[in-house]
C-alpha cells in the first residue's frame, strides 16, 4: 500500500482487523500446523496490552481498531457468562 497523498510518501502493509471466538480447548490450538507457520506462539493478555507493545506511529490505529471491537468483545463475554 502506497500513500502518495501524505508526506513523506508512506509504503505500508494494509491491516485487516479480526475478532475470533476459541471453540475448542486451547490445549488443541496448533502453531505448527503448516510447514511456515506465520506465528510461533500465542498468549492471552488484557485486552489494551497490544498498545503498550505496538511502535508509536501504529499506536492510534491499534486504539481505533480496539475501541471499534469493544462493544463485540464486551458482548461475547456476557454471552459467554450466560
Amino acid at each position: 500500500m502506497i500513500r502518495t497523498h501524505s508526506r513523506p510518501v508512506c509504503i505500508g502493509q494494509k491491516q485487516k482487523w479480526f475478532l475470533l471466538k476459541i471453540r475448542c480447548q486451547e490445549n488443541r490450538i496448533c502453531m505448527t500446523a503448516t510447514p511456515k507457520p506465520e506465528f510461533d506462539g500465542w498468549r492471552w493478555v488484557s485486552y489494551w496490552y497490544p498498545l503498550g507493545q505496538v511502535v508509536p506511529f501504529k499506536r492510534e490505529v491499534y486504539r481505533r481498531a480496539l475501541r471499534e471491537l469493544s462493544p463485540r468483545v464486551q458482548r461475547l463475554a456476557q454471552d459467554s457468562e450466560g
